[in-house]
């Protein structure tokens, strides 16, 4: 069985090979564009990982087509930004939840209210761990080039 990094050696490989094809006339541009993206789900699909590491490995395979875009490195700065700043919204936004379950102790439904708003608090945290490990990616991906 092939482990993760030898997929995506393989699918990098395939990549860069997809950019040496060159010019492709602009009335098949398209199609052409949409069968490599089919493929690459393909591949992605037939990975036997699960759908975090599948995500990851794709945020991967982004950054390196990133890279072979003009101004790539800026973009991948920019992207990066992003990240944080979406990172930061959900802490903000986890604080106020968090604030917020104290007035729900006092209400008459406030134990499917604080439920709710703890599962929020849940998924926001899954999410900022996800959002540090593509921030640390791009940082290792800023680091190599």
């Amino acid at each position: 069985m092939e482990s993760v990094e030898e997929n995506f050696r393989n699918l990098k490989e395939f990549q860069r090979r997809w950019t040496e094809i060159g010019f492709v006339p602009l009335k098949d541009k398209e199609q052409v564009q949409q069968r490599y993206k089919e493929a690459i789900t393909r591949h992605f699909e037939g990975l036997k990982m699960d759908d975090e590491r599948k995500n990851l490995l794709r945020f991967r395979n982004r950054l390196d087509a990133l890279q072979q875009k003009p101004r790539g490195n800026q973009k991948i700065k920019a992207e990066r930004e992003r990240l944080i700043g979406k990172l930061k919204q959900l802490e903000n936004e986890i604080s106020l939840w968090e604030n917020n379950i104290g007035f729900f102790i006092k209400s008459k439904n406030a134990e499917s209210m604080i439920s709710e708003v703890q599962k929020k608090i849940d998924d926001a945290k899954a999410r900022i761990t996800e959002l540090e490990e593509k921030i640390r990616i791009i940082d290792m991906h800023i680091s190599e080039s």
